[in-house]
Order: structure tokens, then C-alpha cells, then sequence
């Protein structure tokens, strides 16, 4: 199950093309800032107990970027402020997601680039405690092939 995610999300396109259930929730499905949209996350995680949840919230107002866009004035730093309040409910869902997870003993990954200002916030001390940290090198990981098609 896919959280937050993009449109076309390879994740879930991808796990169905290998023949595996994969079920997406983003803002083409459902509005997962609203009471509904959550509602509708909630029933499928119940009725299809997903063995990995990938949730993506949105890192904009986290991004070092607009922490320093929020630095130049302080009409801009209320702004950012206003905008990371308004997104504290996405922090909100993904624990208790991440909770449900680890109480049934499945997977949970919590996708954010490693310089958010997200990972500031106290609510997700509990998170780091058990989840592991994963840095991908994107030069590296853009190059990547298919063993088995390779050509020796």
C-alpha cells in the first residue's frame, strides 16, 4: 500500500505487473487531507493487512528550501509555518500507520529526502526508534540494470 504518493507511482505499478497485490492512495484517489480520504486508507488497511505500507508525505514545506525561502522575511516564515501546521496532519497519519504496522509486525517506510526539517519534529522520535535510515546515492541508483539482462 502506497501513501501520499505520486499519479504514477512505479511502486504500485510495478508490484502489480509482477503479479503481487498493490493498492495506491493518492490525490487521484482520495483526499487523505480530509476526514474521508483517511477513513477510506483506514478501511483497506484493515481488510487487506498490506505486509509494507510506503508512505510519502509531502516534503515541501519540510525541504531546506523552503526553510530558507521562510528566513528571508517574516511574512514568509508565518507563511511556511502555516503551511507545516497544516501538514502536521500527514505526520499524525503516517504514526499511526506506522503504529498499526509494527503492532502486526509488517513493514512500514516512511519516504523523506535526509535534510527535511521533518525529522526534527518530536512526534517522530518513537518512529526513529525502530525504523532504520536509508540513503539512496541517486548517481549511482539512476544507472542501475537488470542482471539478468545484461550483456557480458
Amino acid at each position: 500500500m502506497e501513501v501520499f504518493c505520486g499519479a504514477n507511482s512505479q511502486l504500485t505499478h510495478q508490484c502489480k505487473q509482477l503479479g503481487f497485490r498493490a493498492e495506491r492512495f493518492g490525490s487521484e484517489q482520495c483526499d487523505l487531507q480530509t476526514k474521508h480520504g483517511r477513513t477510506q486508507v483506514f478501511h483497506s488497511l484493515l481488510s487487506s493487512d498490506p505486509r509494507h505500507v510506503w508512505f510519502s508525505p509531502s516534503c515541501g514545506p519540510w525541504s531546506g528550501w523552503s526553510h530558507l525561502n521562510g528566513s528571508k522575511t517574516m511574512q514568509s516564515w508565518d507563511e511556511l509555518h502555516r503551511s507545516r501546521m497544516q501538514h502536521l496532519e500527514q505526520i499524525a497519519l503516517g504514526i499511526v500507520l506506522f503504529r498499526h504496522q509494527r503492532l502486526k509486525g509488517n513493514h512500514f517506510h516512511w519516504e523523506q529526502p535526509r535534510s527535511s526539517m521533518m525529522f526534527k519534529l518530536p512526534y517522530l522520535s518513537e518512529a526513529f526508534h525502530y525504523l532504520r535510515n536509508v540513503d539512496f546515492e541517486m548517481c549511482i541508483a539512476g544507472k542501475l540494470t537488470d542482471p539478468q539482462k545484461v550483456n557480458p
